[in-house]
């Protein structure tokens, strides 16, 4: 049976890693259309929404094809029969059954891959720690927008204050355009260096 190719797998999501980086330059640098902060900022938080709506599909993908190509740890995990070389079809099925599986930062993801996947067939080690520490914060952030809770607001507010030495509160479309809007193309980076650490890896 032929098995998935990995390389490949990277290639949606660093397609969109590219398109929500050249539609954020186009809201950072338009001035009729969208013209004030307040709209730059609701489109900054929204395409976060986005960025990790594309990580979180990519994950799901990538783990399916990570066991489809070595299924040898899974079967341990699952204590079930598995039959030789199964389907990704198959895979996917063993891995989420009729739900999904919400990773709330790259250690869950990480502790989760390590129960399915040996050492040497599990690229999601490879990813770095700037860039899960990086990942990590994105995932603070889109909870707040997502929720707007106060267990997710409290989690945000202690991210500022501890990772980002901030003294007040402010929302996470001024804290992404702040200085330059480093911040948010520095989540940009973060992804797609974690898609680089992985393909560096095969």
């Amino acid at each position: 049976m032929r098995k998935s190719d990995l390389k490949a797998g990277h290639q949606k999501f660093d397609d969109a890693l590219i398109r929500y980086r050249d539609f954020s330059r186009k809201i950072i640098d338009a001035q009729r259309v969208i013209g004030t902060a307040q709209e730059k900022r609701d489109l900054a938080e929204s395409v976060i929404l986005r960025l990790v709506a594309n990580w979180e599909n990519f994950v799901d993908d990538h783990l399916v094809a990570c066991v489809n190509r070595d299924y040898s740890k899974m079967k341990d995990f699952l204590g079930v029969p598995i039959p030789n070389h199964p389907d990704m079809n198959l895979c996917r099925a063993l891995i989420f059954g009729d739900g999904y599986r919400d990773f709330q930062n790259t250690g869950a993801l990480i502790k989760f891959s390590n129960k399915l996947l040996p050492n040497n067939s599990n690229p999601f080690l490879a990813i770095n720690k700037s860039h899960k520490t990086k990942i990590d914060d994105l995932y603070v952030l889109r909870n707040y927008l997502a929720h707007y809770s106060s267990r997710s607001s409290r989690s945000l507010w202690n991210m500022y204050k501890n990772r980002y030495k901030y003294q007040r509160w402010i929302e996470p479309g001024k804290f992404l355009l702040a200085n330059g809007s480093s911040r948010l193309w520095g989540f940009f980076n973060a992804f797609e260096g974690a898609s680089s650490d992985m393909k560096s890896w095969y």
